[in-house]
């Protein structure tokens, strides 16, 4: 009869066997940057002719391995030692390169090296499958799927709409008819780019305000309606178009708030410049054919959010036109991987019923100037 303490002693022994350290795969994937992890552990598997559970196994301990098109999986560092491992890459490239792998949304520190695959796609994250076309030109697999702050993304080069649709032949809308949607793409890399997590921020909720928009058809610039066309969607019939649809006047109102906000958080804004900023955004309203009165209602509501007194240690004197600006209140605290519908202040989503404009709500341009 074998004795408890020896019983013991092998299962322990087995464990250390199970976690020795792995060894190199023999044949690895090339980085993609923004690649979610899923994604990048489903092509290593595939290159190395092997089960996704197979290498999920050498990975860690966590379960089943879900489709890498559904949902996103999660290590913690033990795990993401291994991973490194098996890929021969140091643990830092692959946390600047596959966003999932960042610090903030490494698991907690376990008994071993663990992973979680959610069954169903979380909700703070988005991904959105890779232009074919790049991915071809980088012979790479066209089933590469990214991690993304928003439901869609534009390719600028191959003119693309990309989103998260799964079903074959639907992943990308052409772009080719309507040169301002990739004209606008550009425009608000370099408003990000510029101001790094601020423009950010500026650009989710100037999103949010064009959501307001599009969900009140009779609020909407007739432009929207002609792009739909173009595209084959009448406005307000398809979820799926209406950033799409309105993405040229999000990047231009996004121009005008960062406008508004880099003053404001180098204190040299007032009362009076607030009158005529807005008056200036009613213009430019009534330019796109919009009834400025009530659709600068959700800018008014934006306001709000980002009229309060700011701590004397986010003041920061004016260095330059371009500075860079944090996140303004109230996103202060938001990591910059935050998707655009979490990271906004305002309330509303594309399809979303907004509360009827009040009195409160409704402006007279004329009476702003």
């Amino acid at each position: 009869m074998r004795r408890p303490d020896a019983v013991a002693a092998r299962r322990s022994a087995g464990r250390r066997k199970a976690w020795r350290i792995p060894e190199r795969l023999p044949r690895q994937a090339r980085l993609i940057s923004g690649e979610s992890t899923g994604s990048f552990l489903g092509r290593i598997a595939q290159l190395n002719h092997m089960h996704l559970d197979d290498l999920m196994g050498l990975v860690g301990e966590g379960g089943r391995a879900m489709q890498p098109r559904y949902t996103e999986v999660y290590l913690n560092a033990g795990a993401l030692q291994r991973l490194a491992t098996l890929t021969a890459r140091d643990p830092e490239v692959l946390q600047r390169t596959l966003p999932s792998l960042r610090r903030h949304h490494l698991l907690g520190a376990g008994p071993g090296p663990v992973w979680r695959w959610p069954q169903w796609e979380a909700k703070d994250v988005f991904l959105v499958r890779a232009c074919d076309l790049c991915a071809a030109a980088k012979r790479h697999p066209s089933d590469v799927y990214l991690v993304s702050v928003t439901r869609w993304r534009v390719c600028a080069r191959h003119h693309r709409w990309l989103d998260n649709l799964r079903e074959d032949g639907v992943t990308w809308l052409p772009l080719h008819d309507v040169p301002e949607v990739v004209r606008a793409h550009r425009d608000r890399v370099l408003l990000e780019r510029r101001l790094g997590a601020g423009g950010r921020a500026l650009f989710a909720d100037a999103l949010h305000i064009t959501a307001f928009w599009w969900n009140v058809p009779s609020l909407s610039p007739p432009v929207w309606e002609a792009r739909g066309q173009i595209l084959g969607e009448e406005i307000g019939g398809d979820l799926r178009t209406a950033p799409l649809v309105s993405y040229p006047e999000t990047v231009r109102l996004a121009w005008m708030l960062a406008a508004r906000e880099r003053r404001r958080m180098r204190g040299t804004w007032s009362v009076e410049h607030d009158r005529a900023w807005l008056y200036r955004v009613g213009e430019t309203l009534e330019d796109w054919q919009m009834p400025a009165a009530l659709a600068l209602a959700p800018v008014d509501i934006w306001m709000q959010h980002h009229s309060l007194p700011l701590p004397h240690s986010c003041v920061r004197p004016a260095r330059g036109k371009w500075r860079r600006l944090p996140a303004p209140l109230p996103h202060e605290d938001a990591p910059s991987d935050t998707h655009l519908e979490r990271l906004t202040c305002l309330p509303w989503r594309f399809g979303d019923e907004p509360p009827e404009p009040d009195d409160t709500m409704t402006w007279s341009v004329a009476g702003r100037a």
